[in-house]
This record gives structure tokens, C-alpha cells and sequence, in this order.
């Protein structure tokens, strides 16, 4: 344990009972050691070391070559099944409901959207199958749109 004596100082430095270090009340008069700055134009790069040292294991991949990166994509989602058979029966609704539509459903340039809407809309609703609440035109737009291939589906 160390043990506080209450000594003056000295002009050699801090009395302190056993110390190996040699202290001193003058002021610091050297200049700490400089660092040296870059020079213009000079390049400082870093180098990674690999994280993993061993060999793959069986069946697995191998590792990609320093400074490849491998994103894997996510695997893809199915679609959805529930607007399949209601795009069916919206587009056999159309083809049977409107007379021009039997073989083909009409392109931008053909006929606008508004009047597509206006007139697939209309026979929607005059046809039993397609029609009640959950037949709404709100609800069943975009339904419509990807059933006369305005729209693509996600």
C-alpha cells in the first residue's frame, strides 16, 4: 500500500519514497514529435484480411474472391390466387357482354381507358354473376384493368 508523505517538492522533482520515475516541476520545453502529413498526391490504401481462413464446407458454395460480393436474391413470392378466378369471370363477363370484345379486348390507341371502363363497367353490372356488394366498381377496377390487360399484374 502506498503511503502519503507530506513532503516539499525538490528542484530534482516530486519527493516520492521508492519510485522508479523521476518527476519534475519544470515546464515542458520540447515540442512534441510530429506526425507526418501525406504528401500531395500520395495514396493511402487499406487492405482486409478474408474473415473466414478455411476451406467450404461439402455441398456448400465457395467463397466468392476477395472484394466480390454475391447477394443472393429473395426468393420470389407466389402470386396471389384469389384474383385469378375473378379476373376469369370479369374477362368471360366482357367477352360475352360486349359483342367486339369476343375475340380480343381493345389496345390504348383502339379505344381510351374512360370509354373502356364506362362500357366494361356497364356490362358488369347488367350480368347476374358480377353483380352485389362485393362487385362494387371501386372494389373491382383494377380487377377489370388487368383483366383487359391495361394492367399488369404484380
Amino acid at each position: 500500500m502506498l503511503q502519503c508523505l507530506n513532503l516539499p517538492p525538490t528542484s530534482e522533482g516530486v519527493n516520492v519514497p521508492n519510485s522508479r520515475h523521476d518527476f519534475t516541476a519544470e515546464p515542458l520545453t520540447s515540442a512534441a514529435p510530429q506526425i507526418s502529413t501525406p504528401r500531395l498526391g500520395q495514396v493511402h490504401t487499406l487492405h482486409a484480411e478474408p474473415l473466414t481462413t478455411k476451406p467450404p464446407e461439402f455441398g456448400g458454395e465457395p467463397p466468392s474472391d476477395p472484394g466480390v460480393h454475391r447477394l443472393k436474391a429473395a426468393p420470389s413470392r407466389r402470386p396471389r390466387n384469389r384474383d385469378s378466378p375473378r379476373i376469369g369471370l370479369i374477362q368471360t363477363v366482357l367477352r360475352q357482354g360486349v359483342s367486339e370484345w369476343s375475340e380480343r379486348f381493345p389496345t390504348v390507341e383502339e379505344m381510351p381507358n374512360k370509354r373502356l371502363q364506362i362500357k366494361g363497367k356497364k356490362a358488369l353490372e347488367k350480368d347476374p354473376r358480377t353483380s352485389g356488394p362485393e362487385w362494387e366498381w371501386n372494389k373491382i377496377r383494377k380487377s377489370f384493368m388487368r383483366a383487359v390487360g391495361r394492367e399488369k399484374r404484380k
